[in-house]
């Protein structure tokens, strides 16, 4: 984030996603606060507890941690519209890659 001493900070927000993106994620996990858990065993079966939270932490899975208290110990959560959100940028990231590779960008 950038910011000129004159100005507010300059913020970096992603499109609201689609109502039919939230509702399925809706679906999928039932709850608002997705448990971390739950996120990984669903989405990134690939990665082990460890390098899960590493990504996370490194920020290579860009998705906001959510606790409800600020215990060390606390449960981690991501929200289900922050997920909804990231599955439509990784959806645009893969089109743009497409169009790059088939020459259409």
């Amino acid at each position: 984030m950038t910011q000129r001493p004159d100005q507010q900070p300059e913020l970096r927000l992603l499109p609201a996603p689609r109502r039919e993106t939230v509702d399925l994620v809706w679906r999928t996990f039932s709850e608002v606060l997705i448990p971390l858990e739950a996120l990984r065993e669903r989405y990134f079966r690939n990665l082990n507890k460890d390098n899960f939270a590493k990504a996370i932490k490194e920020g290579r899975i860009g998705l906001p941690i959510t606790t409800l208290d600020d215990s060390a110990k606390a449960l981690q959560y991501v929200e289900a519209h922050h997920l909804a959100a990231y599955i439509e940028q990784r959806a645009y990231l893969a089109d743009e890659e497409l169009a790059r590779r088939i020459g259409t960008a």
